[in-house]
């Protein structure tokens, strides 16, 4: 296991360092991380270097218990590491595609998409938790999101970022420059998952020259820096987005459930009815959850005491292996 982690950290490093060397390969991680928007940023990263079409990950107790679904025979586990566990300990994720149903009692996964119907109810959700914003149609506003959500969150990640740019190009610079280029390129990372998520084409609103600034970041320290800025902060978006849907979904089907009854009982009239059995007591409505791998809720307050752990660890681990 020893040996294992060992080999775990080295390719959490080297993918760091991948990823931060042009635009094109910070564009890449993007892709695939706002897909697992609810895990952690080292997790994303690894999950990028060892499944980076991956959908939905879970562990696999998730997949048997939550939602009656069973791992493929020979299908390949994902290591991220385990904070909960003994130390220098890994777990396994499992993405849906190495899934299959149960004999019974499967659910649904809940992989929302978007669709139009949804776009009104959603731009009305970030407008009411990230600020008004001026733009009609969906991707303007998911851009304003962006730009809003970072404005109101990055100075918890900045206090820290000023202290870890030591050998990377971004220890020659003052502090200004440095929240300059962080600001930028973290609006244009929250920015990018976001469009990414909702099924539209990134190329269409982004350029080479956004994410220019990614190969200032060339140390492990400051793609830390930078990747769990971007990861926390289009969470936050990406989850509104997601309960939004998830509204809009429960109200059509209770107004559909409403149509169904109201055309039953117009049917029914002036008919005798038969006594209710117990099989009609019954709710046969399936209820779909979430993921369970979604990182505990924290508020702005504690963002920056939550961010300094997080960075110390991996740094300590990082050095340890060296």
């Amino acid at each position: 296991m020893a040996a294992k982690y060992q080999l775990i950290t080295e390719l959490y490093r080297r993918t760091g360092i991948a990823v931060a060397k042009n635009p094109q390969a910070w564009q890449g991680f993007l892709s695939s991380a706002c897909r697992n928007y609810k895990c952690r940023f080292d997790e994303q990263l690894l999950i990028y270097a060892q499944r980076p079409d991956a959908v939905a990950v879970a562990k696999l107790e998730t997949w048997n218990r939550q939602f009656k679904r069973w791992v493929n025979k020979d299908s390949k586990g994902i290591a991220v590491f385990d904070p909960k566990g003994r130390r220098n300990t890994l777990k396994y994720y499992f993405d849906v595609s190495d899934t299959h149903e149960g004999y019974y009692g499967s659910r649904p996964v809940p992989i929302w998409q978007m669709d139009e119907r949804y776009e009104q109810a959603v731009m009305e959700r970030l407008s009411d938790r990230f600020g008004d914003v001026e733009s009609t149609d969906l991707a303007s506003d998911l851009m304003e999101t962006a730009k809003n959500a970072v404005e109101d969150n990055l100075q918890d990640y900045f206090s820290q970022l000023k202290d870890c740019t030591k050998d990377s190009f971004l220890e020659e610079l003052d502090d200004f420059n440095i929240e300059v280029i962080y600001r930028r390129l973290a609006t244009n990372s929250v920015a990018f998952m976001l469009i990414s998520r909702c099924g539209l084409d990134t190329n269409e609103f982004f350029d080479r020259e956004d994410f220019a600034d990614i190969v200032n970041f060339n140390t492990p320290a400051t793609i830390n820096a930078i990747g769990v800025a971007t990861s926390d902060i289009a969470e936050m978006a990406l989850r509104e987005i997601s309960q939004s849907i998830r509204n809009v979904q429960i109200a059509e089907k209770d107004q559909n459930r409403t149509f169904a009854q109201k055309t039953q009982a117009q049917y029914d009239k002036g008919r005798q009815q038969p006594e209710r059995s117990e099989y009609n007591e019954r709710n046969h409505l399936q209820q779909t959850g979430g993921l369970s791998y979604s990182r505990p809720n924290i508020t702005d307050r504690a963002r920056a005491s939550a961010w300094q752990v997080r960075l110390s660890k991996l740094q300590r681990l990082l050095r340890s292996n060296r």
